[in-house]
């Protein structure tokens, strides 16, 4: 657990070198996403599900999606807990991604298992870095968004080097600050990336929705299944999009 980051199984041996460039690590993510996928989809459709569950609630209970955030203490005790389950299965995902970075997978059971022992501190930390985003934000912008660029490490962060929240936070700016342009890139393609994805798969279900005019249950239940999967995908790539970073910025600074 204390490696700073996964070498692809199939790719070359060890993270990416010292001094990699943006499309270097977008490739060793695309390799990370495409060897895993299989084996994390499921954990991160489950991701995706406890995500939804806030907005479940929401239309069940009557209530218009066009409406502004709701004012209802259960919809946002829902999100709340939902948020925190989802970050609980991600951790795992990434834990098992991993694992299969190492040629040594293991079964979901045992990522939920090893995510379960650093949840807690990952909550706090999560906690922290939320804070710390709303106040940077609230000074003038900028640092919000410096801090933003530095934050999806935090994840790889926590599982993987034992930091505590305040240090974790700390060490992700560390990380990316002399190379924080290159991060900002690399996670405004690998956004672009998941925008053609979920825009490809609305094309695809305007083509579904002339074939099945006037069936709209089918229609609403193939449009409830699509975006689930084109969720559960991009919660992988950008899962494998992040280890790849921390690997390749944790053995730059070592």
């Amino acid at each position: 657990m204390n490696s700073p980051g996964p070498p692809v199984r199939g790719a070359d041996n060890g993270p990416p070198v010292r001094g990699a460039n943006v499309s270097e690590w977008l490739e060793r993510a695309g390799q990370l996403f495409r060897v895993s996928l299989l084996k994390c989809l499921p954990l991160a459709t489950i991701a995706v599900l406890c995500s939804d569950v806030p907005l479940l609630y929401w239309v069940a209970s009557g209530h218009d999606l066009t409406r502004a955030p709701p004012a209802d203490s259960v919809y946002w005790t829902l999100y709340v807990f939902a948020a925190a389950v989802a970050l609980y299965v991600l951790s795992a995902v990434m834990l098992q991604q991993r694992s299969v970075a190492l040629a040594a997978p293991f079964e979901a059971g045992t990522a939920l298992r090893e995510a379960g022992r650093r949840f807690p501190m990952l909550l706090l930390t999560w906690v922290l870095a939320w804070a710390s985003l709303v106040a940077g934000f609230f000074l003038l912008i900028v640092p919000g968004i410096f801090l933003l660029v530095c934050y999806p490490l935090l994840m790889p962060v926590v599982l993987f080097e034992r930091q505590n929240p305040y240090m974790a936070l700390v060490r992700c700016v560390l990380l990316v600050r002399p190379h924080w342009w290159k991060m900002l890139a690399a996670l405004l393609i690998a956004l672009l990336v998941v925008l053609v994805g979920v825009i490809a798969m609305a094309a695809v279900l305007d083509v579904v929705a002339a074939l099945l005019a006037g069936q709209g249950h089918a229609f609403q239940a193939i449009v409830a299944a699509g975006s689930v999967a084109i969720g559960a995908v991009a919660f992988s790539f950008l899962s494998a999009l992040a280890l790849t970073l921390h690997s390749a910025l944790a053995s730059s600074s070592a």
